[in-house]
């Protein structure tokens, strides 16, 4: 699944990251942010990083979509690495990205499932997630 990735700056406790996606609508400064929601329970968001702030529900359109999400890929990855045992949570903000989370989650789970137990959740009850099915959201439990 990591393909190209654009190079990324963790912060010192790497709760967060930023990169630089670069196309036709410019440079683009995007964040990927770890929320603390529970012990050892972390939800993945990421987005432009605007005014300081997490812009998650921006549609950038800068052509680059494999290479941005390759790079909050190896950001999570990065994460993980450092906070072994955690728990990731993915939860899109929209239909849209739902698809996409979907798509995603089909395309590549095998290479997902070397480092994480994947769930799929659907109407708030998780179970062991399956191509075949749409999700509203997917947990991720890293494995040490």
């Amino acid at each position: 699944m990591l393909g190209e990735t654009y190079p990324i700056k963790p912060s010192p406790n790497k709760l967060y990251y930023l990169f630089t996606s670069e196309g036709p609508r410019g440079r683009i400064l995007k964040i990927v942010l770890f929320q603390n929601i529970g012990e050892n329970s972390y939800n993945l968001a990421f987005g432009d990083f605007i005014a300081g702030q997490l812009d998650d529900e921006v549609v950038s359109d800068n052509r680059d979509f494999v290479k941005v999400l390759s790079t909050v890929a190896a950001c999570a990855y990065d994460f993980v690495k450092a906070n072994p045992g955690v728990k990731l949570e993915i939860d899109p903000v929209d239909e849209r990205r739902k698809m996409l989370y979907n798509a995603v989650f089909k395309r590549h789970h095998i290479f997902i499932q070397q480092q994480f137990r994947i769930l799929g959740v659907i109407a708030d009850v998780p179970e062991p997630y399956s191509a075949e099915k749409m999700y509203d959201l997917f947990e991720l439990y890293h494995i040490i």
